[in-house]
Parts: C-alpha cells; sequence; structure tokens
C-alpha cells in the first residue's frame, strides 16, 4: 500500500464532528424535545458522528418563548462564545441549528449567532422545526432585515425539513441540498400493553384530550367551545402549560363554566402521560398556529391509538394514516364540532390502524436513522 493510500484510509475513518447549538428542555416543547433527542440518540445509530452539544437555553418556562427579554440578549451572546470555543478546540466540521419561525425577535436572535459561528465551521446544517419564515420575510420584514437574512441563512449545505408543505418557505435561502425528514418519538408504550380500543356503546361517558401548549392559536378555547354541542357525558382534559398569562386566565374563566366538564392537568410526562393518552377516546387539536410545523401531539395520539379531531394544517395532512376514518379534519366554518366528536369515537372500522401507523413510519429509533443516513451524506 503507498503512503498516500494509507493517510487517506486513516482519515476516512477519523470521526465527524458535529457542533449542535439549540435548546433542550425546559421547557418542554417539540423542536426542545426533538433536540434532545438528537443529543441523546444520534450516538447509538451514528457512532462516526462526535456529537458536541451546546444548550441554546433563551426560555426558561413556556411563556417565554417567543417573547423578548434582555436577559435573553446575553444568554445568546454567551452560548455563541461557548460554541466558538467548542468549535475551535474540538475542529467540528459542522454546525447543526434551528432557525427562527416568521418572527422578527427569533430573526435578530439568529442574525447574531450565525454571523459570528458560520465563519468558523465549515458546513451549516439547518432544521426547520418551525415553519414561515420564507413567507415573513417576503411579506412582513423591511428590506434590512432581507439582506441580513440572505447574507446569515442562505447556502447552508443541508436544509432538513419535516414534510413536504414546508419545503417551499425554506427555499428562498437556496440550501445546497434539502431533505424532507418526518419527526419520530419514542414509543410511550414500548414494553408494555397499548391500550385496547374496543367498540363503544352510545352512552358510554366520552373523555376528549388537548395535548399541547394552550393558546388560542393552538385551539384550546375552540376544544372547549365544542363542548357545548355535545351531550353532559363528554369531559375535556387539557394538559400542557398555558402560553401566556392571558389564555391562562381565559382559561379560568372559562372553567367556571364549565365545572367538572373541564379540567387541566399541568405538563405530563412518563406514566402520566401515557395513562391520560390510554384513558382518553378522542385527541381533539384544532390548531391554527402561524408557525405550526409537524406536532409531537399528533404522533403521541398515533402512538396510542386514539382518533383524533385537528385542522389541515401546515404539514399535519401529511401525517394522516390513508383511508383512516377515525381522523377528520376541521373546516374552517365548521361551528358545531358535536356531531363528529360522537361519530369518530363511535367508529370502530380503523381500531389499530393508527397505532400500526406510528409503528411504520414515525418512531424515534427510524427518525434518528434517517437523520444520521442523512448527515452523512452531507459530512462526508
Amino acid at each position: 500500500m503507498l503512503p498516500s493510500e494509507c493517510c487517506s484510509d486513516v482519515i476516512s475513518k477519523l470521526p465527524v464532528k458535529l457542533l449542535v447549538l439549540a435548546q433542550t428542555p425546559p421547557p418542554h416543547h417539540g423542536q426542545s424535545i426533538m433536540v434532545e433527542s438528537l443529543v441523546n440518540g444520534l450516538s447509538k445509530v451514528a457512532p462516526e458522528i462526535e456529537l458536541h452539544h451546546v444548550n441554546l437555553s433563551l426560555s426558561r418556562q413556556s411563556t417565554d418563548i417567543g417573547r423578548w427579554q434582555p436577559g435573553k440578549l446575553l444568554s445568546a451572546w454567551r452560548s455563541t462564545n461557548t460554541a466558538i470555543r467548542t468549535a475551535r478546540s474540538h475542529d467540528c466540521d459542522a454546525l447543526y441549528y434551528v432557525p427562527a419561525p416568521g418572527k422578527r425577535i427569533a430573526l435578530w436572535r439568529d442574525l447574531l449567532i450565525l454571523h459570528r459561528l458560520r465563519p468558523v465551521v465549515p458546513k451549516l446544517i439547518l432544521h426547520w422545526h418551525a415553519s414561515g419564515l420564507g413567507t415573513w420575510l417576503q411579506n412582513s420584514a423591511t428590506p434590512l432585515e432581507r439582506k441580513l437574512a440572505h447574507a446569515t441563512l442562505d447556502r447552508a449545505d443541508l436544509s432538513i425539513v419535516l414534510g413536504n408543505a414546508l419545503h417551499q418557505d425554506c427555499q428562498i435561502f437556496q440550501p445546497r441540498q434539502t431533505t424532507i425528514i418526518p419527526n419520530g418519538i419514542a414509543d410511550p408504550f414500548l414494553g408494555r400493553t397499548p391500550p385496547v380500543r374496543l367498540p363503544r356503546k352510545s352512552t358510554d361517558p366520552i373523555n376528549l384530550l388537548f395535548l399541547g401548549s394552550g393558546s388560542e392559536a393552538k385551539g384550546l378555547f375552540r376544544a372547549i367551545d365544542a363542548l357545548a354541542s355535545t351531550p353532559k357525558a363528554v369531559t375535556l382534559t387539557f394538559a400542557g402549560q398555558f402560553a401566556s398569562p392571558i389564555d391562562a386566565e381565559r382559561f379560568t374563566a372559562t372553567q367556571n363554566r364549565w365545572g367538572a366538564r373541564l379540567s387541566h392537568v399541568g405538563f405530563v410526562s412518563g406514566s402520566a402521560k401515557r395513562n391520560l393518552l390510554a384513558k382518553s377516546d378522542l385527541l381533539i387539536f384544532p390548531t391554527t398556529y402561524a408557525n405550526e410545523a409537524f406536532p409531537l401531539v399528533l404522533l403521541e395520539a398515533l402512538a396510542a391509538d386514539l382518533p383524533i379531531l385537528t385542522t389541515p394544517w401546515r404539514a399535519i395532512p401529511e401525517m394522516k394514516p390513508p383511508g383512516s376514518k377515525r381522523w377528520t379534519f376541521i373546516a374552517d366554518d365548521d361551528i358545531s364540532l358535536g356531531p363528529t366528536i360522537l361519530q369518530l369515537v363511535a367508529e370502530s372500522a380503523d381500531i389499530g390502524l393508527h397505532r400500526q401507523h406510528f409503528l411504520d413510519h414515525y418512531t424515534l429509533p427510524a427518525h434518528l436513522r434517517r437523520i444520521s443516513q442523512t448527515l452523512a451524506g452531507v459530512l462526508s
């Protein structure tokens, strides 16, 4: 073997070094959960990738998300300093970053961070966990913001989007490569008996579940309004944190009207969430959140084989199992959801289909394998 061939073989076996600058929980939301899954799980499926994580800890609780706070600027500056030191000390090959949705404050955060980091790390990987920046830049940004955004975000080596419906929004930044990789979550019933959804009697009580951030945009109050067109045996449980103090106050006022038919159990995880998914009869999630992309709560409902009532918003239609009769989309002009809810809960033709669709497409190991294969192609 020639010396040059020997050296080439050694180099090819060296680990690829990936710098991840992104927030992990708390607070718990889709983006931070998926980043945590990547940080904790990538090395198990791709040991050739040496991952170095710097936590971009800007929000401490759900009400901080997307809001300007002076301390966030200092935190972003410190995290970027740490990321620069990490990149240089480990000679990182690529930066993994989750860019802003269509929000001015978040965009300026990215401009600050990436302006300093892109010259330090050879390659840039953008994982678009939220949507709307491209459209926002075209419709709402100032000329200066558009110019700086393109200077900072254009020509990434890889853009990862979560669904076909989200692909076009990031193409204005002209990434060198774009790939679609849906989210995946750990099976909440792995190693346990999943819920058995038996045909229901018309007299059985019905437990509706709203899971996620409590706000008007996410659909919490539309879900509550649906109680008005359902029998008194129908109850709604909200599991999650409020997006703002105003949402919390509004919920309290609404709860006084509905009494025992409406409850709030706060943030749940682990066995508490598993039990809630198992005892519920339908997930209602009428989101119109502007930056929605690929909500994890729908994957959790699929894993629990729950019927689903949601909106045809962003990439959500791509998540529906083909031919499912236990998944219905809410139209904008739907005022009374009661008949639809009762029909979905009573449907028994597709029992088992939702969970099988989850197992076939949205498990965390499968998601991480797709991520590792894509990264290998870019970083090799």
